[in-house]
């Protein structure tokens, strides 16, 4: 499987998802989408910006934590992580 055929799958599995950022007056300052690396801890990389990265703080490949918000939306919990590989 190449990797064009596994975002087809995660696609298809709903494992690509729209995460939404809000503020401390729970304000929606952006949203992105994401692909969920751990369903049970609720663990997602970003793929894209979420809103304005400036403002967010969220930018594509970010790590995050996301919780169930209001109806169906899922949002995004605490601050993202930056992954780095410092190597062995």
């Amino acid at each position: 499987m190449d990797a064009r055929e596994y975002l087809a799958t995660a696609a298809a599995n709903r494992r690509i998802v729209e995460l939404a950022k809000y503020d401390e007056t729970d304000q929606c300052v952006g949203r992105g989408r994401a692909l969920v690396i751990d369903p049970q801890q609720r663990i997602a990389v970003m793929l894209e910006h979420c809103g304005f990265p400036g403002i967010t703080l969220v930018r594509a490949g970010n790590l995050v934590q996301y919780v169930q918000g209001t109806g169906a939306e899922w949002r995004i919990a605490g601050d993202p992580v930056d992954i780095q590989w410092e190597g062995p």
